[in-house]
């Protein structure tokens, strides 16, 4: 890979000056266009990659399994060989895939990210998690999708936001932000959950969806999801 040019570091420190409105080093510049050359070497792999996979779906249109594999599109766990399947959809491992075959699950949901939270997501956005979500699911406030494992027992949970469309809002309200913090008597840079800094507009925004009334008592609760660290703000995630 070829260093970076002066030029392309004196650009992307300008850049980074102006949009986080922060002084930029020359070091800090020049790792960041690191960053970016890395990001692109590794989108052409995954491309070049990803061609390949549509070549073979001509065909197989049906579907197949990947030697190769990687990580689901829907629940991120491994699939690879006879625990894989790539169609039109993407790459899923077979308990998601036949969540998809049984209609448990629409197919579309592995590339419409959008559409629908993870449990995980629903801790990380709303702080509800453990004995709080099996309550609100079991009061039917929430409506829950089971994709059944191998031995029948829970392999991923999905909250549809189409089955919870008076509840909750689409995700791109709740976008978090970049921060400066002191650790341990240092500068850092870490990610800011919406509902640190929402403003009015938002509230009034969000004040149609149910998830709105119950959310005072989920944040009095302790918010246990610790935050990364990063010394410099990623250009790939802070550009506008």
């Amino acid at each position: 890979m070829e260093e970076p040019k002066e030029k392309e570091i004196q650009n992307i420190k300008d850049i980074l000056e102006k949009d986080q409105d922060i002084e930029v080093t020359w070091e800090e510049a020049t790792k960041a266009m690191w960053d970016i050359k890395n990001f692109a070497r590794i989108a052409y792999e995954l491309f070049a990659e990803e061609t390949k996979r549509q070549d073979r779906l001509k065909e197989s249109p049906k579907g197949f399994h990947l030697d190769d594999g990687g990580s689901c599109s829907i629940c991120s766990g491994s699939a690879s060989k006879e625990n894989s399947w790539f169609d039109k959809y993407g790459l899923k491992c077979m308990p998601c895939q036949k969540a998809i075959n049984a209609k448990i699950i629409p197919g579309s949901i592995s590339k419409e990210k959008e559409s629908w939270y993870s449990k995980y997501e629903l801790a990380s956005y709303f702080n509800i998690k453990g004995t709080d979500l099996n309550r609100l699911v079991k009061q039917s406030f929430l409506k829950d999708r089971i994709i059944p494992s191998e031995k029948k027992k829970v392999h991923f949970q999905i909250f549809l936001i189409k089955d919870n469309k008076d509840v909750l809002p689409p995700k791109k309200f709740l976008k978090s932000r970049t921060i400066k913090v002191m650790h341990k008597g240092e500068e850092y840079f870490t990610q800011e959950p919406w509902y640190e800094f929402a403003d009015e507009k938002l509230i009034k925004r969000l004040s149609k969806y149910k998830i709105l009334y119950i959310l005072p008592e989920m944040l009095s609760k302790p918010i246990d999801s610790g935050r990364l660290l990063h010394k410099q703000p990623n250009p790939l995630f802070t550009m506008k």
